[in-house]
């Protein structure tokens, strides 16, 4: 009896163990996955793989889709191994769908790049101190978490959590990996232009050359992408370029008295180099001069010296690079041995207009009842309504008879205006009261030229940079 019960009892065991296999079969999991039959660094094809191991015919449905979890409008199809998908940069995730309507997620290797594109940076070269953000397509199953970035100059261009830092001039390749997947861009690092600066008269005064002429291209390029940010013929693109000037390029120019202008009918000089320069982009390079329809002195570019000195008196160098000159010295041989070209106020406003878009002629300051840019725009004097009103804005000019600046900032208790006078290109920054105005002296601003009137649009204007 005894071993009749052991019988039966391993009996039931054996039963229950086939039973649970089967089920086991029956209720086991498909496991899921994909072959890579084809790509390149913009597109991927697959197909998918499941694997099913329970004894139903479950009649899948197939879906690749770029959210986590399927849902109502995850669009199905009939599961065919032979079906290739080409899929695009992004994030995909796999999800089937048996005929009770359970679904199924694709298993371990969830997280798989099948392709990094990294997308070209939009400038030609950054400036030191500047953070930009890793721009990267990548075409994956799952969300990869496993990114790894690598300069090959760290000193050039680092690269911490997804963002580029320049730290210095140079070239540095920068390399985003993942899975033996990467790709790699180039980073070009400059000094030929910075970040913001407002402290202007801390920079010294341009007497070298900086740059060869490939390099002086990129910069006319970053000055053109710039004035296009803001707005090409538009107030925005006007400013653009003399914020550009007067706050980014790293030196001051020197103020060169203009020799003549293009436009003969008024000075029967004609110049187009020495004090002025009515052309696209930086004049910092010998190339440069295939431009230059006119020239007195010159050509020579900003920065060079008209005239080499020959004297042994050195004693006032410093104070004419520096801007220590009085008016009486200007046009003398002393003068054009000491200064380096540059601009003179109405070259500076006149660049800024020509490389945004608007050709007003190359004419000087002039002043009331002058020609000259004070007849541009709306002449109103300056007064404290005036100053503490909103009717100034960002592209306005300002002058006095002789002189004209262009405004590039407006806060609620600060007018910003840059020109170039005889301590060269430089920025200041007045209170919004006429006693601020006046602090200057004899080089004071009198009036200002609103400019609603000559300006087309406003494009993107900001009122500080």
């Amino acid at each position: 009896m005894k071993k009749r019960k052991i019988f039966l009892l391993l009996i039931l065991l054996v039963l229950i163990g086939s039973s649970l296999f089967f089920l086991s079969g029956l209720l086991s999991k498909p496991v899921i996955g994909y072959e890579l039959l084809d790509h390149d660094e913009s597109t991927a094809t697959v197909s998918v793989t499941v694997e099913d191991k329970s004894i139903l015919k479950r009649n899948y449905v197939v879906a690749l889709d770029h959210e986590t979890v399927a849902s109502d409008a995850t669009g199905y199809e009939s599961y065919d191994p032979e079906t290739a998908y080409v899929i695009e940069p992004g994030m995909y995730y796999i999800h089937v769908k048996d005929a009770m309507g359970r679904t199924y997620d694709m298993g371990p290797i969830i997280n798989s790049t099948l392709a990094i594109r990294l997308n070209e940076l939009e400038y030609p070269f950054y400036p030191i101190g500047e953070e930009l953000e890793l721009s990267c397509d990548l075409l994956t199953f799952g969300k990869d978490e496993n990114l790894r970035y690598v300069s090959s100059n760290e000193n050039v261009a680092s690269v911490r959590d997804g963002r580029i830092i320049t730290n210095a001039p140079g070239t540095a390749t920068i390399t985003v990996s993942s899975q033996g997947i990467s790709d790699s861009i180039e980073i070009e690092v400059t000094d030929l232009y910075t970040l913001i600066d407002t402290d202007s008269m801390n920079k010294p005064i341009l007497h070298e050359t900086i740059c060869d002429y490939a390099e002086n291209l990129k910069l006319d390029k970053v000055l053109e992408m710039k004035i296009a940010e803001a707005g090409y013929q538009t107030r925005a693109g006007v400013v653009a370029a003399a914020r550009f000037m007067a706050l980014q390029f790293p030196y001051r120019l020197a103020y060169f008295a203009e020799t003549g202008k293009l436009d003969n009918t008024v000075d029967s000089r004609r110049s187009d180099g020495e004090g002025r320069y009515y052309h696209k982009g930086f004049y910092l390079s010998e190339e440069k001069y295939d431009d230059i329809v006119a020239s007195i002195l010159g050509p020579k570019y900003w920065g060079q010296y008209f005239k080499e000195d020959t004297t042994e008196d050195h004693s006032r160098d410093e104070e004419y690079l520096d801007g220590g000159l009085v008016v009486s010295d200007i046009g003398t041989n002393l003068y054009l041995m000491k200064r380096p070209n540059g601009l003179d106020c109405g070259g500076f406003v006149s660049w800024c207009y020509y490389n945004a878009g608007y050709d007003f002629g190359d004419m000087g300051a002039g002043g009331p009842g002058s020609y000259g840019m004070s007849m541009l725009g709306e002449r109103v004097s300056i007064s404290d309504e005036l100053l503490q009103s909103d009717r100034i804005r960002c592209g306005d000019l300002c002058g006095f008879t002789g002189h004209v600046g262009i405004v590039i900032g407006i806060e609620e208790d600060y007018i910003w205006i840059a020109d170039t006078i005889r301590t060269g290109t430089k920025v200041r920054r007045y209170e919004r009261n006429l006693e601020s105005f006046n602090e200057l002296g004899d080089d004071a601003f009198t009036y200002f030229m609103l400019m609603d009137d000559e300006y087309l649009e406003d494009g993107n204007y900001t009122e500080m940079w």
